[in-house]
């Protein structure tokens, strides 16, 4: 995600707080009045499509990236769950603070009397320019909830090995990928497809592993087994066949194993 996007990120998520803190001068009670439930229930719908539309982008635009040490993904995977983590964090104690609120919920009575606590001596003592109310800080702790939530899903994605249909190609025996062979004319409508099934480290044909045969849409797939030389044909293939992408099954990234149109 560029640098702009970031920064309109930010300002979406910090638009909510400050109008509430603008508009709240009153000190803190336990109480909202309407305008608070009111701002609340618009800070929510801002950043549960905040998350919606940066999680689709983050997971439309993943890229596959190579080369990375073992070391940089685990950590990467365990910055991700972290920071799920703390965002689900944020989010449950947020609930149960509307709970203690809404609900009158004596199991929770202590959640609002230590997000109070917070609010007025603990964040004040660090940062004296900043004076809360119940609204803005609930809205705060929100924006923090879902930033972590967004930064967890771009961790997860980049470092956790998944990968779109849209950049799964179909390598032929030169190596060279076919992309968008769909628009030449000379591209055979319904083709037989074939296959041979590589070992990645021993670079070993692989016999009987089954390779799943996917079209882009994600709807239409074929399966089959190799043979004994580590290659497999699907006969009548409805389509062109640049529309597919063939993997062994559990390998859809093609870590272990090489899929090699022939």
């Amino acid at each position: 995600m560029r640098s702009p996007g970031i920064a309109f990120l930010i300002i979406g998520l910090l638009i909510p707080a400050v109008s509430a803190a603008n508009t709240t001068v009153t000190p803190i009670a336990p109480t909202l009045s309407a305008v608070d439930l009111f701002s609340l229930f618009i800070g929510g719908v801002i950043y549960i499509n905040i998350f919606a539309v940066v999680l689709y982008h983050v997971v439309k635009r993943q890229k596959k990236h190579t080369g990375r040490s073992p070391i940089v993904q685990i950590v990467g995977l365990l910055a991700g769950i972290g920071s799920v983590a703390l965002g689900s964090l944020f989010t449950v104690f947020i609930a149960m603070v509307f709970l203690a609120l809404f609900m009158d919920i004596t199991l929770f009575a202590w959640m609002e009397d230590f997000f109070l606590y917070l609010i007025t001596d603990e964040i004040p003592l660090y940062l004296p320019a900043l004076h809360l109310s119940m609204t803005t800080g609930l809205l705060l702790f929100g924006a923090a909830g879902t930033v972590f939530f967004i930064l967890g899903a771009i961790l997860l994605v980049r470092f956790g090995g998944y990968g779109t249909q849209s950049e799964v190609a179909m390598p032929t025996g030169s190596g060279a990928a076919k992309k968008n062979a769909a628009d030449r004319p000379d591209e055979p409508l319904n083709p037989v497809l074939s296959f041979r099934v590589e070992d990645k480290q021993s670079r070993e044909p692989s016999a009987d592993v089954k390779v799943i045969l996917k079209h882009k849409d994600g709807v239409r797939f074929h399966t089959k087994y190799t043979d004994f030389n580590g290659e497999v044909t699907f006969a009548n293939v409805d389509g062109f066949g640049s529309e597919y992408y063939a993997y062994v099954d559990g390998d859809i990234n093609r870590q272990h194993y090489r899929v090699i149109r022939i």
